[in-house]
């Protein structure tokens, strides 16, 4: 939902919208791959994976045994994401 926002603008669409989940308990479902919102607004994540869905929070996913999983959450935009 943010691709072509500027940074400024991206966090402050990632802050409504966590903002509005938290203070209505809306469930938001949101399709991404911007792991700078996945992290931020994300409680738990789903990944299409060898034709499975994979549901978990970031801290599941980031031990989950998987050869895509792990380049994809600890490659170097997931680690960028998690601010390490």
């Amino acid at each position: 939902p943010t691709a072509g926002l500027d940074p400024i603008g991206a966090a402050h669409y990632d802050e409504l919208v966590k903002g509005l989940s938290h203070n209505l308990g809306l469930t938001v479902l949101m399709v991404t791959h911007d792991l700078d919102s996945l992290n931020a607004v994300c409680d738990r994540i789903a990944v299409l994976l060898d034709k499975r869905v994979v549901v978990g929070t970031m801290e599941e996913l980031l031990v989950y045994d998987h050869p895509w999983v792990r380049e994809y959450f600890h490659g170097p935009r997931g680690r960028a994401a998690r601010q390490e």
